[in-house]
């Protein structure tokens, strides 16, 4: 006689309602999901199968108290495309003020993403002529797989197809299909995983120039009035000056007082 076979015990799911999951993410990152809840919803699902939870609520819980579940869904609903030389008007307008200026310049950009911003800045200002160790470029993000591929430095065709062909030939070497950018100018830029309402933010010191550009989008009106002034306690001083991108705000934070110059709008700290 056949031993008994034993009963398979499976865990019922239970995904019925996200909105506590989604009020902690966004209180912890800043990031609101107010027209987006449905498709946001179903790559909670996903991402809840693929780590063996359940429920909504067991989500909830592994937040609380597992540091790599919260990494690995920040890292999940935090990844933005981006390009090299993105508003690059912005970036010439800087380049201009700093050769006209002797002094070290540090420059934040906050997210930096896969690092095409911070390098396209380095790239620019070295093309510009300012020596390296004038230049001194961090960028942060609260996504670490984005700030290990930005410190890999290898990009496709596509991240490049608004870079002008000279500074391709100059700064990146070809590796199978992808671009490598070159130690020289990887050198310029510092990468840090760093969640913009970390209080660790302000161990970074003080900058010359902030880039925040396409993050403030994705918070609510009262979250980007603290994320500015957050911002804000990073300029050296009130020559600073701070870009963001056209759809970050509409109207100006009273903690910033807004330039309009040669066709650019730019920032400094009331």
């Amino acid at each position: 006689m056949s031993a008994p076979q034993e009963k398979m015990i499976q865990n019922v799911e239970n995904f019925v309602n996200p909105k506590a999951v989604l009020t902690k993410f966004t209180n912890v990152t800043g990031i609101h999901f107010n027209h987006k809840e449905s498709i946001t919803t179903s790559k909670l699902i996903h991402f809840c199968r693929n780590h063996h939870i359940t429920s909504f609520d067991e989500l909830y819980s592994c937040l609380e108290s597992d540091p790599d579940i919260l990494e690995a869904l920040i890292n999940l609903l935090t990844v933005n495309e981006t390009y090299f030389f993105r508003e690059s008007r912005q970036i010439y307008f800087l380049i201009e003020k700093v050769v006209l200026n002797n002094d070290k310049v540090r420059i934040l950009c906050a997210p930096g993403s896969t690092g095409e911003e911070p390098y396209s800045i380095a790239m620019a200002l070295v093309d510009a002529g300012v020596q390296a160790n004038r230049i001194e470029i961090v960028s942060l993000d609260i996504n670490s797989d984005v700030t290990v591929l930005a410190k890999e430095g290898l990009y496709n065709a596509r991240s490049l197809h608004k870079t002008p062909l000279s500074l391709q030939e100059k700064y990146f070497t070809k590796a199978q299909s992808s671009f490598k950018i070159s130690d020289e100018i990887k050198q310029l830029v510092s990468f840090r995983t760093l969640n913009l309402f970390d209080d660790r933010l302000f161990e970074l010191g003080v900058f010359d120039t902030i880039f925040s550009r396409n993050m403030l989008i994705y918070f609510d009106e009262s979250t980007v009035i603290r994320a500015i002034e957050r911002l804000g306690r990073l300029a050296r001083d009130k020559e600073s000056l701070l870009f963001f991108g056209h759809a970050d705000f509409i109207k100006t934070p009273p903690s910033l007082i807004e330039h309009y110059k040669e066709g650019i709008k730019f920032y400094t700290v009331a």
